[in-house]
């Protein structure tokens, strides 16, 4: 429900088809990403489709199918770094359009290794620290034997 009564923002793209649209994701993956994967020897083409649209008739080979291999997988790569090498949550979140913080650890908290050891650190370097006491002048802790019988 949330997704329906936001309001549509107007964004500059980085990358757009050359009518300047955005790119669709599953297009991509099919006729440009697949094709430099097999050129790098990543994926292997297993056969080739035939299709039709509008008279005219179409060849396209067809690569072995793997979730990893897809182009989302760099952005979830993106992340991953970003948050192993401590980067905010909230940033990676912004960065990645993210509706919330929270969307973004229930997919990527995995990534934190680190989360809870930099305050763990700070926390036994104030232990270890000498210990200086901070104790105000009037507290128990810091009277003075009185002076006479």
């Amino acid at each position: 429900m949330e997704a329906r009564q936001r309001k549509p923002i107007t964004v500059r793209l980085v990358l757009s088809t050359s009518q300047g649209n955005r790119i669709n994701g599953s297009m991509w993956n099919k006729r440009s990403w697949r094709l430099a994967l097999a050129a790098a020897g990543v994926v292997k083409a297993i056969g080739e489709k035939v299709e039709t649209y509008g008279g005219r008739t179409r060849q396209s080979p067809v690569y072995e199918l793997s979730r990893a291999d897809m182009f989302h997988v760099l952005r979830h790569t993106y992340a991953s770094t970003q948050l192993e090498a401590g980067e905010s949550i909230v940033s990676v979140s912004e960065w990645l359009g993210h509706a919330s913080p929270q969307t973004t650890l229930k997919h990527y908290a995995h990534f934190m290794p680190g989360a809870g050891k930099r305050g763990l650190a700070a926390m036994d370097e104030w232990f270890v620290q000498d210990p200086q006491p901070n104790v105000p002048e009037k507290s128990l802790g810091s009277r003075k034997a009185p002076n006479g019988p």
